[in-house]
């Protein structure tokens, strides 16, 4: 009995062994069929991309590591220094039989409390009409609206965002959009969005908001290292059917360009009675070799039930920089959109001085509108070691109205400044 025992299991052991390849080799199968083709790695701008032979297919990952810290020298409020990751984003890219693209995009940084929270960022599936101009997309992704707002937060010329190109520009959400381009001249996008998927609710008998926006943007001056941009945006928006508000509500507020103190001064508190509200902006950007400067402004009218009156909120920015070491910016036409600078002309990579003024406000006292307003200077230093790691510096003067107080929470006018800086790695 003994010595059988042995041989049994031994035996009961080799089946379930077989029976696991069997199961795994079943699973393995690859379904559609005995397409193959073979597969080349590259690394191009510093990504791994894997290609096809034929070209058909390609896939590519594209992360991101971002490690912010801030000092604050306080006034009126107490505000956190501190450091924390802004961004700790993978994603992955692809193209499919060569006309279709996808992009899945996901951000595991911490938000406002310490908890590990997962962020949908872009997820998005792309057609292109063979030889036409035009693409058409579905999914999550930002809306065309903002030229600030929509370029990559890889490629931010400062930590963060003007104030206003947060405060009005809704950013990612599910909708389907289509641009159509000229060669070298200009695009023009169109796009019905929905919610932010973190925001759908049991809204009974309540219908989803949504948006229809239209973006334009014509380049007169195209060639690398020299290009004038020159676009227009604009929205029409019902609210949002959310948890935090009631019914026909919509509230708009702002940091002032910092993240690590996470709450925003600039907050309209609860606009109640809201039929809709129209957004639109202008953009204006050029660059000239070495030297880059971008402006845009932007505003909303916000149109009430009931005799209350029509609210309008405003703002702007304009910001410069130069490459010290001589490099230029790409710009993508088709887009509408700035791109990265070249590749660093010198062995221990490239420097660039920045500057930004934002006007933001908030107010509207014949409304009864009092989210405040903001005039804030930021000043920049970005280091550039090679395409893949940069490293900024920001130094910014904050000037807050009375109103200015996060919806009555903090004291207001509270005049401060602050240093802070950017670890950024792009994979």
């Amino acid at each position: 009995m003994n010595t059988r025992m042995p041989t049994i299991l031994q035996r009961i052991l080799l089946l379930s062994l077989m029976s696991g390849l069997l199961l795994v080799a079943q699973d393995s199968r690859i379904p559609g069929g005995d397409q193959y083709d073979s597969l080349k790695a590259a690394v191009r701008n510093g990504k791994m991309v894997f290609e096809s032979a034929d070209g058909n297919f390609r896939w590519w990952f594209d992360s991101r590591l971002q490690i912010d810290a801030a000092m604050y020298f306080e006034n009126k409020n107490a505000m956190s220094n501190g450091a924390h990751f802004r961004r700790l984003t993978f994603a992955m890219k692809s193209k499919l039989h060569r006309d279709w693209e996808v992009e899945l995009d996901m951000d595991f940084a911490e938000q406002v409390d310490t908890k590990p929270q997962t962020e949908l960022r872009d997820m998005w599936i792309k057609y292109t009409v063979p030889e036409v101009n035009l693409s058409l997309q579905v999914g999550h992704f930002k809306e065309p609206f903002g030229l600030e707002r929509l370029n990559s937060s890889r490629l931010l010329t400062f930590l963060e965002r003007s104030s206003i190109s947060n405060a009005l520009p809704l950013g990612r959400r599910l909708g389907i959009s289509a641009r159509y381009w000229w060669d070298d001249l200009g695009q023009v996008s169109a796009a019905l969005m929905g919610h932010e998927p973190s925001t759908r609710i049991d809204k009974g008998q309540r219908d989803e908001g949504f948006s229809t926006n239209l973006r334009g943007s014509i380049a007169p001056i195209n060639s690398h290292g020299h290009a004038l941009h020159i676009g227009a945006a604009g929205s029409y928006k019902i609210p949002d059917a959310t948890s935090e508000l009631k019914p026909n509500t919509i509230e708009i507020s702002a940091r002032t360009e910092s993240y690590v103190f996470n709450p925003k001064f600039l907050h309209t508190g609860d606009i109640s009675d809201v039929n809709n509200y129209y957004r639109y902006g202008g953009e204006l950007l050029y660059v000239n070799g070495p030297f880059y400067c971008q402006t845009e402004v932007m505003g909303t009218q916000i149109n009430r039930w009931y005799g209350k009156p029509t609210g309008y909120l405003k703002g702007g920015y304009a910001m410069a920089t130069l490459m010290l070491t001589g490099e230029t910016r790409y710009y993508y036409s088709d887009e509408g959109e700035i791109g990265p600078i070249e590749a660093p002309k010198n062995p221990w990579g490239a420097v660039e001085l920045a500057a930004r003024y934002t006007v933001t406000d908030l107010n509207d006292a014949a409304a009864g509108i009092k989210g405040g307003a903001v005039n804030q200077l930021m000043l920049g230093m970005n280091y550039y070691p090679n395409t893949n790691i940069k490293l900024q510096f920001n130094y910014s003067l904050v000037d807050l109205d009375q109103n200015a107080t996060r919806k009555g929470n903090l004291f207001g006018d509270d005049d401060h400044s602050f240093i802070q800086m950017r670890f950024q790695a792009s994979m």
